[in-house]
């Protein structure tokens, strides 16, 4: 027989080992360091946390800075000639960003910058520099693109008799809208009073362009276009500024080359832009 201290030792250690059963069973099924996962921390986590924060800010005055350098320092000292320089050079300080920190963040913070703070400050530094970039060249803080053509340019063509001929609505006219147009008359001449027309816009004002335009190396001036012209054209409001430039009267057969240069006073350095366009007579064939 066994007596009832023995039984109640027995029945104890039993129940001990069942719950340690229990327990182990518990800790395997949850997370935990048996899992390789790090039980949190809510004072690191905060100090972590912080040390995002201040890195993030530190990119972002550090990225402004080298733009505010890029556009009033060395975009007067490069000029418009290298552009290569002008985004290799801001981004390369992207090896600058861990010394930064070393010299700037106290020692609390340093201890969580690692391989991936510099992945996400160089993506941080590279997209403020650009953004800051873009607004800093445009109006009203800079300007660094000549005025361009709005749409396409034509010809109108003034007849003797009064008849208003557009290149853009002639069936004898070919490659309209390209850098080439080609006149077909039935003689192999382009009878009239010939006239330029484009158009210029700008995401500045651009009344004060100096624009020169030379038909087949010899400068020719404006003047005030006919009202048979103007009456006969379609002139959109939101062109900036349109141009209706006579280049010639009776043209004769052969390949005439228009240029049109176009000069501006932009920030930080003088615009320029040049378009190229040439007017084909033929005669007929047949």
């Amino acid at each position: 027989m066994v007596d009832l201290q023995t039984a109640m030792a027995a029945a104890a250690a039993d129940r001990q080992q069942r719950l340690d059963k229990t327990a182990e069973e518990r800790k395997k099924r949850r997370s935990g360091a048996n899992l390789g996962i790090e039980r949190f921390d809510p004072v690191k986590h905060v100090s972590k946390e912080r040390a995002e924060t201040a890195s993030m800010w530190l990119v972002i005055a550090f990225a402004t800075l080298v733009a505010l350098g890029n556009r009033y320092v060395l975009m007067d000292i490069v000029g418009p000639g290298d552009g290569f320089l002008l985004w290799f050079l801001p981004i390369s300080m992207l090896g600058l960003l861990p010394a930064l920190h070393r010299r700037v963040m106290p020692a609390s913070l340093q201890e969580h910058y690692k391989g991936g703070t510099w992945f996400k400050a160089s993506f941080l530094h590279t997209f403020t520099f650009l953004a800051l970039s873009f607004l800093l060249v445009n109006p009203p803080f800079g300007d660094i693109a000549a005025a361009s053509l709005d749409g396409e340019w034509r010809l109108a063509v003034l007849r003797d008799d009064g008849t208003l001929v557009l290149s853009d609505g002639s069936e004898a006219v070919t490659g309209v809208g390209s850098d080439e147009l080609v006149w077909v008359t039935n003689d192999g001449v382009l009878d009239g009073q010939v006239w330029l027309v484009f158009g210029l816009t700008d995401n500045a004002e651009v009344e004060d362009d100096v624009v020169t335009i030379d038909v087949n190396g010899a400068t020719v001036t404006h003047a005030e276009a006919a009202p048979e012209v103007i009456d006969n054209l379609t002139l959109h409001d939101d062109v900036h500024r349109w141009f209706l430039v006579p280049i010639g009267e009776d043209l004769q057969r052969g390949t005439h080359a228009i240029t049109v240069s176009i000069t501006e006073q932009g920030a930080p350095w003088e615009n320029h832009r040049t378009y190229e366009w040439s007017l084909e007579v033929r005669k007929a064939e047949g």
